[in-house]
């Protein structure tokens, strides 16, 4: 996915199929959202695969730099407010509903501010040993780093460890294991390497609202 345009574009393609089965296989409206996870990936695969074709293009300068940002606007602003209204939504337990709340109003943080530092950095990418390096033009300290990576990883990974819809947990420690993955892998293109296994990921969506159905009549 990471590694060269022709791969970006197939793997959006399947993407785009697993999501619309995804989201036929959804029995509640509520659900929907959650379903619709991986076209996020598949627009963020669509994305990169322009950035691969447009990167040694002076002449596609405008499109190559509209394809950095819209991947970079879906890692960094979209999923963090994604991620917890969808499973708010999905959720039936009102209580964590309430707290599944309260993490989308900082996921809305957290994406606005992610915004407001992408528009400010102008980013660009360049290969790198065959996957794209994202840099920002500007270099934050190591512990502002820090603090961001956190506030990012709470409302984008907590709400699965919230939750009580099929399979959530099982989602939460697998991104886990794929974002420790992705680092050990290739730590300087993280947000290039991680989303080929992000993308996996969308499988598990599937397989959980799929058998959503089932859960709905036996507590009906």
């Amino acid at each position: 996915m990471c590694f060269s345009a022709a791969a970006s574009f197939t793997a959006a393609g399947a993407l785009a199929a697993l999501g619309g089965v995804s989201i036929a296989a959804a029995a509640e409206k509520r659900a929907t959202l959650f379903a619709a996870v991986p076209l996020g990936f598949a627009v963020q695969q669509v994305a990169e695969g322009v950035v691969w074709l447009t990167i040694d293009a002076p002449a596609h300068h405008v499109l190559h730099r509209a394809a950095v940002f819209t991947f970079l606007f879906f890692a960094l602003v979209v999923w963090p407010t994604w991620i917890p209204v969808a499973v708010g939504q999905a959720e039936r337990d009102e209580a964590r509903r309430r707290w599944l709340g309260r993490l989308t109003w900082m996921g809305v943080a957290v994406s606005a501010v992610a915004l407001v530092l992408l528009l400010g950095w102008e980013p660009h990418a360049r290969v790198d040993e065959h996957s794209l390096r994202y840099s920002f033009g500007a270099e934050s300290g190591e512990l502002v780093h820090i603090l961001l990576v956190a506030a990012y990883v709470v409302p984008t990974l907590g709400p699965f460890f919230i939750s009580t819809i099929n399979l959530s947990n099982v989602f939460g420690g697998a991104l886990i294991v794929s974002m420790i993955a992705a680092l050990v892998i290739r730590h300087d293109a993280l947000t290039s390497v991680w989303c080929f296994f992000a993308a996996v990921l969308s499988t598990i969506v599937l397989v959980s609202v799929w058998r959503r159905p089932k859960q709905s009549r036996a507590h009906s």
